[in-house]
């Protein structure tokens, strides 16, 4: 069947308020999934999404031997795809939540991992919103379009008008602190070291986990909170999804990912990806880590390694390195970042591109099972969503998925009483280890990574006395 052409899906409102107050001020009987960058400079960030999901997709339970783990994904574009770049690349579809340890299920060989937690709310390691219609904001333009079903067009266009959220009270978040010592990661550093002196692997991305307490009460609270980060960190690829539980809490995930796993353009049909690797700390001189022999090597072997994943659903001779290595300045961090672009073979589709991809090569290292292997002995906890990724696929074909670092997970983990709830704060952060790594300067890169939350919560949340999850 022919795709349609749809101009309808797409109606102009005009300018209005900053997404990211839209965000805050969302109703709280409403639901939300909202994807939301807080600056405009670069093409590949231009675009907000929040929308109410209708629910969650499942992917089919897949079976051993042989099956697609990630069956369903794809949502079957059904509109013909739109070459005007100033036309939203979402027209309704799906919003996507995956976990790192899907990875462990596309390749079985990288190992089991860590066992769960028993509050894993990620059925095989995936949420998938049905997102039929959504407000989309133009942050280059700064106008709103609202996109997809013309029978949700006035409930969604009155968010708009709502004005801005009543001040809420300062979250109560305790210090963000590691779960892991200074001396215990610089061990597992130093072991990552020894396999890669002995031929095992050239990189692995070893992580630890940053954790506090938070009293978030309700909706409006843990949605001023991620509007608020989101502002601070100008993520370029901003999350915040909220997931309902089987115990009628909610999770939700904030991301202030810097970080472009993929994206795709079906007009042109080319799928590109944007590795990071290479860290300091802001205010520090770029030039020391554009002339950094050992970080230049980092991000060389991850872009030999994204070639590759492209290289398996791309048409021949057809996947370039658009830029080797270039220095960006992010809120707290200087980061190298290399782009990588390949055209897609006509028979490829989401479901295969992220079998041949998933996870992000910069956050396992290379080669990729090898490095998996040795994440899955060093780290005792899951990942979770993150080191996995957060993006759409809309309707008319384009799809856009981060790196989901910088990702906190709240998780409901106890009722006070009827006036709040705690929640743990969850927060990763890694770096890529290499054979002349010093395990105190990876240490030290862990914790560049974690101070903007860190120094979030010192200056925006009060800091209770008392306060722990249980």
């Amino acid at each position: 069947m022919p795709l349609m052409t749809d101009t309808s899906s797409a109606i102009l409102l005009g300018n209005g308020p900053d997404p990211l107050d839209v965000l805050a001020g969302w109703p709280e009987q409403k639901p939300l999934a909202a994807l939301v960058t807080a600056r405009g400079g670069s093409p590949l960030a231009r675009w907000s999404i929040l929308s109410m999901p209708l629910g969650f997709i499942h992917p089919e339970k897949s079976e051993k031997n042989g099956s697609n783990p990630i069956r369903r994904f794809d949502c079957g574009p059904d509109l013909a795809p739109d070459p005007n770049p100033d036309m939203p690349p979402f027209r309704g579809g799906r919003l996507f939540a995956l976990t790192y340890e899907l990875g462990r299920r596309i390749e079985p060989k990288a190992g089991s991992g860590p066992i769960p937690d028993p509050d894993e709310d990620f059925p095989q390691g995936a949420i998938v919103l049905d997102c039929p219609s959504a407000l989309v904001h133009d942050r280059d333009l700064d106008r709103w379009w609202f996109v997809g079903e013309p029978a949700d067009r006035e409930e969604l266009t009155r968010h708009l008008d709502l004005g801005p959220a009543e001040p809420r009270t300062r979250p109560w978040v305790t210090p963000l602190t590691p779960e892991t010592s200074d001396e215990r990661f610089a061990d597992r550093v130093s072991r990552t070291i020894d396999y890669i002196h002995a031929g095992d692997l050239f990189q692995a991305n070893i992580t630890r986990r940053y954790s506090a307490a938070a009293r978030l009460p309700g909706r409006a609270d843990r949605r001023s909170f991620a509007a608020s980060l989101i502002r601070e960190s100008q993520a370029w690829f901003g999350a915040h999804i909220e997931i309902p539980r089987e115990d009628g809490d909610e999770r939700t995930l904030v991301s202030l990912s810097p970080e472009l796993f993929l994206q795709y353009d079906p007009a042109s049909r080319i799928l590109r990806t944007r590795p990071i690797k290479g860290t300091l700390a802001a205010g520090d001189d770029p030039k020391k880590l554009l002339a950094s022999e050992k970080d230049a090597a980092e991000l060389a072997m991850i872009v030999d390694l994204m070639r590759n994943d492209l290289g398996r659903i791309s048409q021949p001779g057809s996947v370039v390195v658009e830029t080797g290595r270039a220095i960006e300045t992010h809120p707290g961090v200087i980061h190298g970042v290399a782009e990588v672009a390949g055209r897609l073979r006509e028979d490829m589709e989401l479901d295969d591109v992220l079998l041949a991809t998933f996870p992000p090569g910069s956050i396992t290292g290379a080669p990729k099972i090898r490095a998996m292997q040795i994440i899955d002995e060093f780290e005792s906890v899951p990942r979770g969503p993150y080191c996995g990724a957060i993006g759409f696929q809309s309707r008319c074909g384009h799809m856009a998925l981060d790196v989901s670092i910088r990702t906190l997970d709240l998780v409901p983990v106890c009722d006070a009483n009827e006036s709040w709830q705690t929640h743990q704060l969850r927060y990763g952060a890694g770096c890529g280890i290499v054979a002349d790594s010093d395990p105190l300067a990876e240490t030290n890169e862990c914790d560049t990574k974690a101070r903007l939350l860190r120094d979030f919560i010192s200056v925006h949340c009060e800091q209770p006395g008392g306060l722990t999850v249980e």
